[in-house]
């Protein structure tokens, strides 16, 4: 398995637009499975964009917390989406699905390095990626997916009944069953937006598996993805998911070989409050966002059902590890001791609490996908717990040594099966949440 990072710089766009902060973002990479024939052997996610909101400013519900690390005796706060669960309550956050069109032309790309990468005959194509194509269409299969409806999941993971999100949430601070929850309501389907990509900026090409897929360069359509947040005017309390059909992102000019990304999540707020780690004042809006490849089923060879863990990219994938990251890293400023694991060693060691990229490319079966190449179930991504990050009383490979620490959410990794997992009753973290 190949594994790589990068770094993600989204820069200031027009005045009137929203500007993510520039972050220097790790990305986590992992093929689907086998070589040569992954989604460019590596299937990334990133973050874009940290804001750290002032009191009142007006942005999606959220409270914040501090906890000792007991490995290092420090303080850390972190901010999540929702209610305080020491306080319980029922929140729920407003989504808005845009579909993003993506048209790719065929003008002369240089498809050698693919090709020679993937061992066939790579061609660029003309080819029109619409979301809001076909019956159901993806954003049809979103919106009956686990992401936004109910399901129950098996007792490896808590048991519970509920939201992807929600399950989640109440399994991290031992809230099974009880009347504590942080849901997703979908308000509307935006109209699609139509993007042209130029030739320079991106490529639509045959897989070896017959599917097609298209690429384009990060920074370009970061900066169109800032745009389009400024001309959409999207209350900064609703989520914009922005949704693209099997549609992912290289970095650098006509770099094919250095893909893909398949979503990011961050945060953002109006042209001319600074620049770098930005503070709100007063009630300036603050906009969380997330984007997100819906994959189609089959399109990498790699995919492997069968594998344990099982690997690969596909259907929700992608959204459901922005969906959970965002819930524990709204605002892509959360802080943690440095951790390093031999699941992402791309990391190296890293302070960010992004609850998928230890455990990416990690899926379990859920059921009702209407899709027969998905054999019918959705494919969310595993997650860690925050009680991974916050050392619950275990160790997740400390920067210079190393002990295993607490389990996957899935318990799909064997390095992360030791005693303590999220949802007990000796959670240390929901045990200093209580006092």
């Amino acid at each position: 398995m190949k594994i790589t990072s990068r770094a993600v710089l989204v820069a200031a766009v027009a005045a009137g637009a929203l500007a993510a902060a520039p972050l220097a973002a790790a990305t986590a990479g992992a093929s689907p499975g086998g070589s040569g024939t992954g989604p460019s052997n590596d299937a990334r996610f990133a973050t874009a964009g940290s804001v750290t909101p002032a009191y009142g400013a007006r942005t999606i519900p959220h409270w914040s917390f501090t906890y000792t690390d007991p490995t290092n005796s420090q303080s850390y706060t972190a901010t999540m989406v929702g209610s305080d669960p020491r306080q319980g309550g029922s929140t729920t956050v407003k989504t808005e699905i845009i579909p993003l069109e993506f048209t790719f032309v065929a003008a002369g790309q240089d498809m050698s390095a693919v090709s020679a990468l993937y061992g066939y005959d790579a061609k660029a194509q003309n080819w029109d990626a619409d979301p809001t194509a076909g019956t159901p269409s993806d954003v049809d299969k979103t919106l009956a997916s686990p992401i936004f409806r109910s399901n129950t999941y098996d007792p490896d993971l808590g048991g519970d009944t509920g939201q992807y999100g929600d399950v989640f949430m109440r399994a991290q601070f031992n809230k099974i069953g009880s009347g504590y929850h942080v849901n997703l309501a979908n308000s509307s389907v935006l109209p699609k937006q139509t993007i042209a990509v130029p030739a320079t900026k991106g490529v639509a090409y045959q897989r070896f598996s017959g599917a097609v897929a298209g690429i384009a360069d990060s920074a370009w359509f970061s900066t169109k993805l800032q745009q389009l947040m400024g001309s959409l005017q999207i209350d900064p309390t609703t989520v914009p998911i922005f949704l693209t059909h099997n549609v992912l992102l290289y970095d650098g000019h006509g770099n094919y070989t250095n893909c893909c990304t398949l979503g990011y999540h961050g945060a953002a707020m109006p042209l001319g409050h600074g620049a770098g780690q930005t503070n709100g004042q007063g009630n300036n809006p603050v906009q969380t966002f997330i984007y997100a490849a819906y994959t189609t089923p089959n399109t990498y060879t790699g995919f492997s059902p069968t594998t344990s863990p099982r690997r690969g990219i596909a259907d929700i994938h992608a959204l459901s590890h922005e969906v959970a990251e965002w819930l524990d890293d709204p605002f892509v400023n959360n802080r943690v001791q440095p951790w390093l694991t031999p699941t992402a060693p791309q990391y190296g060691c890293t302070s960010s609490l992004e609850t998928g990229d230890p455990v990416v490319g990690v899926w379990f079966p859920l059921a009702g996908n209407p899709d027969p190449a998905a054999n019918n179930v959705w494919h969310p991504e595993d997650e860690v717990n925050a009680n991974w990050f916050t050392r619950d009383g275990t160790t997740p490979w400390v920067c210079g040594r190393g002990t295993a620490g607490t389990p996957s959410w899935d318990r799909a990794l064997p390095r992360f099966l030791l005693p303590g997992t999220t949802g007990s009753p000796t959670s240390r973290l929901a045990a200093e949440l209580d006092r």
